[in-house]
């Protein structure tokens, strides 16, 4: 559901999720993107999660958003899970990650 909601965005060219272990909600969603049309900088992170939390539940959108220049995939040209979670080990904590847990907040209506 989070792959398709980004996915939809016009500067998103491809993306995956995966997950990272997050002391306060035990895992927290990590995206990958291979971003199109604008630079991969934190005000785009920030477009993004926004955008995710405009069409999906808070706790779905990505709290991590990293940039790549491409994605795992298998020869059926399908994204490597097993891969993914090499590559978000190895991003994570990197200048290519934008932390975007704090927009994230619960909203009570």
């Amino acid at each position: 559901e989070v792959e398709s909601v980004l996915a939809r965005h016009p500067n998103v060219k491809s993306v995956a999720i995966g997950a990272v272990p997050d002391r306060l909600r035990g895992d927290e969603v990590f995206a990958c993107i291979i971003a199109e049309g604008q630079s991969a900088d934190v005000e785009l992170a920030e477009t993004l999660c926004k955008w995710c939390l405009e069409n999906l539940a808070y706790y779905k959108a990505p709290g991590y958003i990293g940039f790549v220049e491409e994605l795992p995939l298998t020869s059926t040209n399908k994204i490597n899970r097993g891969k993914m979670t090499a590559l978000i080990e190895t991003l994570h904590g990197s200048e290519k990650v934008f932390d975007l847990r704090p927009l994230k907040k619960r909203s009570v209506a």
